[in-house]
C-alpha cells in the first residue's frame, strides 16, 4: 500500500482562527470558574502579541489502510495495538498529518519564561488552545473534501495503547522537518512543542460530533469512543 499523494501542506493566517478563551482558561486550570479582570486583561493581551507572531502550519498524507489482528497497516508503517484499530475499524483510508503553531510562537513563550512567569502560564494555555483548534479547522476541511464519508476523531500516538514512538515514522512519512517545521527530539518530544500528530479515519461510518474530544460528548455508548 502507498500513499494516494505526495505529502500536501496547509497555511492558515492568525486572523482565520479564533481561539476559543474557555478553551484557554481550561488549559490554566480553571475550569469552569470566571478569570479574575486581572487575569482576563492579560489573556486578551498574549491573545493579541501571541496573534501577530503565530504561523499555523500542517503537512498531511492519505494512506489506504488495512486492519488486522495486531493493529492497522498504513504500509509506509504499522500501528500496533487495539486502541487505533477500534477507532478505524471500517474505514479504509486514512488522513495521517502534523500541525503546529511555529517557532516563533515557542520562542515568544521562552522569552516570557524568564521575563514574566504568569505571561509565560498564558501564553502556555493559549498555545495548546490555538493548536488544537487549527487541528479542528483542519478536520473541518476535510469533512467538506471528503463529503459523503465520515471523519473518525483524530487518534495521537501516546493514546490508548498506540505507542509514543509512532510518532517517527509518522512525521518521516510526512517529511515533517521541511514540510511544516516539526522534529523531533530523541525522547520523541515535538518541536515546536505546541505541535499535533495525528491519525483521521475516513470511514462509510462515525461520529458525527465537530470536535474530536470523547470526555466532552454525551453519547458514551458511541463505538468510537476513544
Amino acid at each position: 500500500m502507498s500513499a494516494e499523494s505526495s505529502v500536501r501542506t496547509v497555511e492558515l493566517p492568525a486572523q482565520s482562527l479564533d481561539i476559543p478563551r474557555a478553551s484557554v482558561y481550561r488549559y490554566m486550570g480553571l475550569r469552569n470558574s470566571q478569570p479574575e479582570a486581572e487575569l482576563s486583561a492579560l489573556t486578551e493581551a498574549c491573545l493579541s502579541s501571541f496573534s501577530s507572531i503565530v504561523r499555523y502550519r500542517a503537512c498531511f498524507l492519505v494512506f489506504p489502510i488495512q486492519g488486522t489482528d495486531r493493529g492497522v497497516d498504513f504500509g509506509a508503517f504499522f500501528a500496533p495495538g487495539k486502541s487505533l484499530a477500534k477507532n478505524l475499524s471500517g474505514c479504509d483510508r486514512a488522513i495521517v498529518f502534523a500541525a503546529t503553531t511555529g517557532m516563533e510562537a515557542e520562542l515568544q513563550r521562552k522569552r516570557a519564561a524568564v521575563t514574566s512567569p504568569a505571561q509565560a502560564l498564558v501564553l502556555d494555555a493559549i498555545g495548546t488552545a490555538a493548536v488544537e483548534c487549527f487541528c479542528d479547522a483542519l478536520c473541518d476541511r476535510w469533512r467538506e473534501e471528503y463529503a459523503g464519508s465520515f471523519l473518525r476523531p483524530r487518534f495521537s500516538p501516546g493514546y490508548g495503547d498506540l505507542p509514543l514512538s509512532l510518532q517517527r515514522p509518522l512525521l518521516s512519512c510526512l517529511d515533517s522537518s521541511r514540510k511544516a517545521g516539526i522534529t523531533l527530539t530523541d525522547t520523541l518530544l515535538m518541536i515546536p512543542q505546541k505541535s499535533v500528530s495525528a491519525i483521521v479515519g475516513i470511514g462509510r461510518t462515525g461520529c458525527t460530533a465537530r470536535f474530536h474530544d470523547c470526555t466532552l460528548c454525551d453519547k458514551p455508548e458511541c463505538a468510537f469512543r476513544l
